[in-house]
């Protein structure tokens, strides 16, 4: 067992109860320990008792003698009489005890004072022995002996409430045992001993006033107190009680005050219970006072019945209405944190448009909690409506649903309004989202247009000097050309697109720097296209030449054949001058060939192999131009061999100027081959191709 207190049994010069504080051992103890100790102590001793509290400080701090003396101060307040404290031996520390005395301001008069200096308040005879005194003391014994009273006390209060359970060998114990307290001459033995002959004295009264008249006298007691509470004072505080809570802290303190009072009603319906018991033995017991005796005993079924039915309905609708107001503060806060999102500025810093949409997901969301919480609000405000109608007999029904009502269509237009600036929120972060996706597709067809810029210089150059390819290189580029224009008709659209975007939306936007990418992209890919066409034109009229050339080699030879066979002979000076008609545009033809060449080696957006490719091609088509030149040129040398060798001589002939294939009357000089218009008509009619290539050193090639 810990002795934090002791009460000795001894007491000061005074009279007053001695109480010594264990100072090596209440450091271990908590303060409300501490104070519920002190309040027991207190209760051994009669109430009028006055105590002086002795504290030994000389192996203590000053925080641990301000917590003894706030535990005194509190637990025992106008019982002590006074403190002594030994103080201790230095000089300092007293002064420190001494100041923090007067600094506090204690209500407990304090005395400071040496150890030796301690028999001038108590007496040597009441001092226990460790501060130089002979009173003795035994803590165990203390105890038992409180054990033991409480024992006894237990039992009087057995038989108050049962008085079957009165046993006489235990009350000659009792008589024995509160001799034996008397006889020890403590002060709290005494009052042990004379509390315990109280309370005896009282269970021999209340039996003896258990007679008839005792308990017609208590019953009428009994109803008169009960009517008085219900009609007094419990009737005031259920009608203090009976209101319309506005917010949720009223509300809280209104359901915890009807549950206080629900206690009272349960405590008073078990009352009318009582009573009602107490009536009815009584009319067995006296048939003469029966009637008013049922009259009472139903009057108090009546009034307990119909107060706890009142007490029941108000704390039903204050709980009801606690939900409802929860409920509506709940909807508040939602709707204050959706206005939060709503009115919150997007700042000078540009958003993307996964930022855009995450803070209109936000908003989504926390319009639909507002919304969530507005409904539950509305669902608690109809429940408490109807739970002030269910208890319109004994509550101000209309009263309460018009206040209720109100708080509805408070919240209602509050919803509504809110909802409003979400919407117009919205739209406005629609159209940002809209005009963002608008400058991101107005890029992307920007980007697309350089994509097509690179693709033209890449795949589109000629790698092959051939008519099927050149035909298939056309149509993809045709392809091209109908891809560029329409994604440049869609990135104007885009941008029109944008402009009324950021009119309606009234923001700043760039789509005037766009619209000069845009355009800027289109001139660069139109001027790409148009090089490329004018080299695409070249190579065609190349190829068509050299077609036409190749026709017109074919055909010339088989004219000479043809007179050959018909006449034998040939015309020398036609022959002339076709033949150096035909050498000069050969040349001419050699020289375009060469100029293709060195702009195809010039490129460097194809590979080195495909350029060797076409050169070659290109001088493997003049080589063959030239072939058929040639292999005709043999054809007139070996005539004139055979026409010299069979005349023996040549033939005389007046030179004729050189004139272009087109120029060329149709006779000349007598018998003309019809051979030559004709080739001047194959180049003239040339499918869906104009001949880069005339036929006259006065005219250009291209």
């Amino acid at each position: 067992m810990q002795v934090y207190y002791r009460i000795y049994g001894g007491t000061d010069r005074e009279g007053n109860a001695l109480l010594v504080v264990s100072t090596s051992q209440v450091q271990e103890c908590s303060y409300e320990n501490l104070v519920s100790l002190l309040a027991l102590l207190s209760d051994t001793l009669p109430p009028s008792t006055l105590f002086t509290v002795l504290l030994d400080t000389r192996h203590i701090h000053l925080k641990q003698l301000k917590f003894y003396l706030r535990a005194c101060q509190q637990a025992l307040y106008k019982k002590v009489r006074q403190v002594l404290i030994i103080q201790p031996e230095k000089f300092l520390d007293q002064q420190k005890i001494n100041f923090d005395l007067i600094v506090s301001g204690y209500t407990l008069k304090t005395v400071l004072i040496s150890m030796h200096k301690l028999s001038k308040f108590v007496d040597v005879n009441q001092l226990p022995e460790q501060f130089g005194g002979t009173l003795g003391y035994d803590p165990d014994a203390w105890l038992a002996k409180r054990i033991e009273v409480k024992k006894w006390q237990n039992y009087l209060t057995e038989i108050d409430s049962d008085a079957s359970k009165h046993d006489s060998e235990e009350d000659q114990k009792l008589e024995e045992f509160i001799t034996k307290l008397h006889s020890t001459k403590r002060i709290e033995d005494e009052y042990a001993s004379s509390e315990l002959k109280k309370s005896r004295r009282e269970v021999k009264q209340k039996e003896e006033e258990n007679s008839k008249e005792g308990l017609i006298k208590d019953h009428t007691a009994g109803v008169s107190d009960f009517l008085d509470w219900i009609e007094g004072s419990g009737e005031k505080w259920l009608n203090s009680l009976c209101q319309v809570a506005d917010n949720v802290d009223e509300a809280e303190s209104l359901v915890k005050q009807h549950e206080e009072l629900m206690g009272k009603t349960k405590e008073i319906e078990e009352q009318s219970h009582q009573l009602a018991e107490m009536a009815t033995r009584l009319m067995a017991a006296c048939p003469q006072v029966a009637i008013v005796l049922q009259k009472t005993r139903e009057q108090i079924r009546d009034v307990a019945e119909h107060f706890a039915y009142r007490v029941e309905a108000q704390t039903q609708f204050a709980v009801s209405n606690k939900t409802f107001r929860e409920k509506v503060a709940e909807f508040i806060k939602k709707s204050d944190l959706m206005l939060e999102k709503v009115c919150a500025e997007d700042g000078n810093s540009v958003k993307t448009i996964d930022e855009l949409t995450t803070t209109k997901k936000e908003l989504e969301d926390s319009v639909n909690s507002m919304n969530v919480a507005f409904e539950s609000a509305m669902d608690a405000g109809e429940e408490t409506v109807a739970k002030a109608r269910q208890y319109a007999e004994v509550l101000p029904a209309e009263e309460f649903v018009s206040h209720i009502a109100s708080s509805l269509t408070y919240i209602s237009q509050r919803q509504n309004r809110h909802n409003e600036l979400a919407s117009v929120k919205r739209l406005e972060q629609q159209q940002h989202i809209q005009l963002l996706t608008t400058y991101g597709d107005c890029d992307q067809a920007i980007k697309w247009l350089g994509e097509l810029k690179e693709t033209l210089h890449k795949e589109y150059s000629l790698s092959d000097i051939d008519e099927d390819a050149v035909r298939n290189l056309r149509n993809d580029r045709q392809n091209l050309d109908r891809t560029a224009v329409s994604t440049y008709q869609y990135g104007k659209q885009l941008l029109s697109m944008a402009k009324n975007s950021e009119r309606s939306s009234m923001k700043e936007g760039s789509t005037e720097e766009r619209k000069e990418k845009l355009e800027a992209a289109w001139k660069d890919l139109e001027s790409a296209i148009q090089n490329n066409e004018q080299r695409l034109k070249v190579v065609e009229s190349f190829m068509a030449t050299h077609r036409q050339m190749m026709d017109r080699v074919n055909e010339i030879d088989r004219s000479l054949q043809e007179r050959i066979r018909v006449s034998g002979k040939l015309n020398p000076i036609i022959m002339s001058t076709d033949r150096k008609r035909l050498k000069n545009d050969i040349d001419e033809l050699s020289n375009i060939g060469k100029m293709l060449s060195a702009q195809i080696d010039a490129d460097q957006t194809t590979t080195p192999e495909d350029r060797q490719t076409a050169i070659k091609q290109i001088s493997d088509k003049i080589d063959e131009v030239m072939t058929a030149q040639r292999r005709m040129e043999n054809l007139i040398g070996e005539e004139e061999e055979a026409g010299s060798s069979s005349s023996g001589k040549e033939e005389k002939h007046t030179p004729r100027k050189s004139r272009p294939l087109s120029k060329v009357p149709e006779e000349e000089g007598g018998d003309m081959s019809p051979v030559f218009p004709r080739a001047v008509r194959l180049l003239e009619t040339n499918e869906g191709i104009a001949p880069a290539i005339r036929l006259s050193k006065n005219e250009s090639y291209l």
